[in-house]
Parts: C-alpha cells; sequence; structure tokens
C-alpha cells in the first residue's frame, strides 16, 4: 500500500496487482484547491495501481468535501464530488497511448510521479466551472441563506 499523502510515487516500486494508493492526501500542498474552493474539509485517495510493463495503470476515485462558493448567490454551498481516476503513469506518452488510448496520461519524470501535483490536477479539472446551489429566481437561498435577485434584462 502506497499513502496518498507522500509527495511522489516511484514507478518502479509499483510490483502488480494488490497495489493501492490510498487514505487522506497532503491538504498542505493543496494550495490552488484551496484557493478555488471556500472550505477544504477532507480529500481521500482510493486507487488501485497495476504495472503493466513501464506503465501503471492507476483506476479508482478521490472524494472530495467541502464548501465551494456559488456564483449566484455568492454564499458557500456544500459540495460533495467523487472524481474518477483511470490514468497511465509513465514516463512518456507514447508509452500510455500505446497501451491504452482512453487512459489519461501522467508523466514520470525519471519514473517518478509528483503525487500530490497529480490528485490535485484531478480534483481541480471535476470542479464546477460555474457552480450555483440551486435554482431560483429571487429571494432568500435556501441553501446559504443569503438574500439574492437575478435581474433579468
Amino acid at each position: 500500500m502506497f499513502s496518498a499523502k507522500t509527495n511522489s510515487l516511484h514507478l518502479t516500486k509499483v510490483t502488480g496487482p494488490g497495489d493501492r494508493l490510498e487514505g487522506p492526501v497532503d491538504l498542505a500542498a493543496w494550495s490552488r484547491l484551496a484557493a478555488a474552493m471556500a472550505e477544504v474539509k477532507s480529500v481521500q485517495a482510493d486507487l488501485d495501481l497495476q504495472r503493466n510493463g513501464s506503465v501503471v495503470l492507476a483506476d479508482g476515485f478521490i472524494e472530495v468535501s467541502g464548501q465551494i462558493r456559488c456564483e449566484r448567490c455568492l454564499g458557500n454551498m456544500p459540495l460533495s464530488l467523487k472524481v474518477p481516476v483511470h490514468s497511465g503513469l509513465a514516463e512518456t506518452e507514447e508509452m500510455v497511448s500505446t497501451l491504452d488510448p482512453d487512459l489519461d496520461i501522467v508523466l514520470a519524470d525519471r519514473g517518478v510521479v509528483a503525487l500530490q501535483v497529480w490528485l490535485e490536477d484531478e480534483v481541480l479539472l471535476a470542479l464546477p466551472m460555474i457552480p450555483r446551489c440551486a435554482e431560483w429566481q429571487s429571494g432568500t437561498c435556501p441553501v446559504s441563506g443569503l438574500e439574492a435577485f437575478i435581474i433579468v434584462d
């Protein structure tokens, strides 16, 4: 088992079936997610790792909970995500795309993946582009309790 709190993942240490990357991540290293969300409560990784030649396959989920700012009422709303991960980790893009063109490619510089950067990238890409807590025209937001008015031209 590999801890999701480590800074790097050495591909040579992934030996075969049964290897896992799991547990809470190192949130202190996730400054981009902290800036994108109002509050990050927890981030947990649960990934199966399997070697296929020089490529490490990573399949599973990253679960995120916290609060994000609603772009409609500007209040904070709860956010719970289960981000699917289906990636190939290797030193070159060709190694991964030759194996399976549907895999997300994660490059490993000299066989090492910057683990916190990769996992944070996966979560950032899954965040809603324009978060909205509810569909309503005006009045009190049922989630944040803030008064909101939508101006229609």
